[in-house]
């Protein structure tokens, strides 16, 4: 009879910490360090707190602390999930981590590139083209690098990401891409800020730079790159091929669809494009306003589109908000 009592006893006090996430009237957006996610943050902050009501915070979190926040439900909500980006998403999923909603958008590329007036002067196609052309990309950590007996630098995203270890596998592929494997090396950068940093400074001097980007970004945006291409056929251990388009999803941690069922609606119809965030960073960056006030900006030249999201009485308490 103890033991029933203990076990009910429980029972009921994880029935509370599971709920309790959710009795603050509060959503906890999960948020990384790339500005279409802070932009299409933004976005549904503005819808879900003027049309729905509900307090929105924002984290700053990594990959892999996102993971972990979704599955306790520390973080409610992430609005741009590389899906192929994160190692365990599909398992997650399988074992009701969190959910998956729909997908955001899905038009996306991913891979090493170069900027144009690079590709144009070395007549730069193929990502094997690089071998030809070794000696404009030294190794920056060499002192008195030498191109016949030191390896190029390939600038990559951060080590946590499903693609650097694509992009790992292919640079270190000694059967598919041994000319590649001999003479550069994959080098992963520990923030995408920094990744695009190393870029803005090669770009502003229009000096040599081949690195990982992806798209949308702000700074591909701006800037006029290359995508390098592979002709090889994808396979995702080996690193051969190109990255395929992602879809970028939206999920909810367990118990957000039952909590919310109004804004789980909402986020099932929330479907943009890649070229929505490009047009909207590089609105950002060139009237230098923050992701909330380029937020306000989208939604209110753009009613069409994030109205068909929601009710009409939800649409009609943000365009008053806006």
């Amino acid at each position: 009879m103890k033991k029933l009592l203990f076990m009910t006893l429980v029972l009921i006090s994880a029935l509370g910490l599971s709920a309790c996430q959710y009795d603050s009237n509060e959503i906890v957006i999960g948020e990384g360090d790339w500005q279409s996610n802070q932009f299409y943050n933004q976005v549904a902050k503005i819808i879900i707190e003027e049309g729905y009501g509900v307090t929105v915070d924002i984290k700053v979190v990594d990959t892999p602390l996102l993971i972990a926040s979704l599955t306790e439900g520390s973080i409610n909500l992430n609005i741009e999930t590389w899906s192929d980006n994160m190692p365990t998403y599909q398992a997650d999923l399988d074992e009701g981590n969190y959910e998956e909603l729909g997908t955001n958008f899905n038009d996306n590329y991913q891979g090493i590139y170069v900027p144009a007036y690079l590709a144009e002067a070395y007549d730069l196609e193929y990502i094997t083209d690089l071998v030809d052309h070794k000696e404009l990309f030294p190794d920056p950590e060499v002192t008195n690098w030498n191109a016949e007996t030191d390896k190029a630098v390939v600038f990559g995203g951060p080590s946590g990401w499903q693609v650097t270890a694509f992009l790992m596998n292919k640079f270190t592929n000694t059967e598919s891409y041994p000319e590649l494997e001999a003479n550069f090396e994959f080098r992963p950068l520990e923030s995408s800020a920094l990744l695009d940093a190393t870029l803005m400074s090669a770009y502003e001097d229009e000096e040599p730079w081949v690195g990982y980007n992806w798209e949308p970004t702000t700074i591909m945006g701006l800037l006029d790159m290359v995508l390098l291409k592979d002709d090889a056929v994808y396979n995702k251990d080996t690193g051969a091929g190109m990255v395929p388009t992602n879809d970028v999803t939206i999920v909810v941690s367990i118990g957000f669809r039952e909590s919310y069922p109004e804004i789980t609606a909402f986020l099932e119809n929330y479907k943009t494009s890649a070229q929505v965030a490009s047009d909207a960073l590089a609105y950002m960056a060139e009237n230098d306003l923050s992701a909330a006030d380029t937020a306000a900006w989208w939604l209110s030249n753009n009613v069409e589109m994030w109205g068909s999201w929601v009710p009409e009485d939800i649409k009609d308490k943000v365009e008053a908000s806006l």
